[in-house]
């Protein structure tokens, strides 16, 4: 038995969110898996940074103080492509410690656990990653505060995830870099009033895929899409599809993934295969 947790894609209100602005994200059917044996840690597990603070962060509250097992961890989630990869990580690993030491742990307290591990990756995490990657689904995060939401309008329509390579900046670097542009903050105000359009939109079951373009144009003014992924956008937007990075993007390289919707789906992932594009699909709202 092993522990899994899924990885996530933010529909709307990324950068924004960590200013106190709504979010809105779902989870993924990719995820990542943690099995705990009697044994030893791999070598490279003891050298992990972020692994051995996970451990440090349960010894504290366990008051274990050796950990003699072995841990295998398997992960189909891309890392640093907005995916939720450090949060999914953590919670599988926390989950499977707690197992394996017969430690109760509930859903509130493991979206804790994985909070402070986030703020060690991130410096200091929403905590919009671990609401969703912890209680899975389709959310609404506002200032820690968490909702679920099951628009029906969702529930058949077909999205696509396409890799615009992978960021060189972390997380907490692109944070920084937008927090620390000041002409940044009236952009993030606008991205927090998409996201309540979008999010009343959902709520009185509408959907209206052009407010992802319009996401998309404002994440560029705040200055986190790299060129590569912007000329990619414009290629998809061209032939039809509506789009925006998800995730705190990058600029120097890639920007991760990319959010597209197109009404015309097989047509659409035809067009992505002509492009020898990395991708795959997904539906946003059912998966927990």
């Amino acid at each position: 038995m092993s522990s899994f947790y899924r990885g996530k894609i933010i529909l709307t209100g990324e950068h924004s969110v960590v200013h106190g602005y709504s979010a809105i994200l779902a989870s993924l059917d990719l995820g990542v898996s943690c099995t705990a044996k009697e044994g030893n840690l791999e070598e490279a597990q003891k050298l992990d940074p972020y692994l051995q603070h996970l451990l440090q962060i349960f010894s504290k509250m366990t008051k274990i103080k050796e950990f003699n097992l072995s841990l295998k961890i398997d992960s189909n989630l891309p890392i640093k492509s907005g995916l939720g990869s450090s949060a999914a990580f953590a919670a599988a690993v926390f989950s499977e410690l707690a197992n394996f030491y017969n430690y109760s742990l509930n859903s509130d307290r493991l979206y804790n656990l994985v909070l402070e591990a986030e703020n060690f990756i991130h410096g200091h995490s929403s905590g919009a990653d671990p609401s969703i990657v912890v209680y899975g689904g389709l959310i609404a995060f506002k200032k820690g505060q968490m909702r679920q939401l099951a628009p029906s309008i969702l529930v058949n329509k077909t999205f696509f995830l396409i890799d615009s390579g992978e960021a060189t900046e972390s997380t907490g670097e692109m944070i920084k870099k937008v927090a620390s542009t000041e002409s940044n903050q009236q952009i993030l105000s606008e991205i927090g009033d998409l996201s309540q359009k979008i999010l009343n939109d959902l709520e009185n079951d509408n959907f209206n895929p052009q407010l992802l373009n319009e996401n998309q144009s404002l994440l560029e003014k705040i200055g986190v899409v790299s060129p590569k992924a912007m000329d990619l956008i414009k290629k998809l937007q061209k032939f039809g599809a509506c789009c925006k990075i998800t995730g705190a993007g990058g600029v120097k390289t890639g920007s991760g993934y990319i959010l597209a919707f197109h009404e015309e789906s097989q047509k659409f992932e035809e067009y992505l295969k002509d492009m020898s594009l990395i991708f795959f699909k997904t539906q946003l709202g059912g998966i927990k």
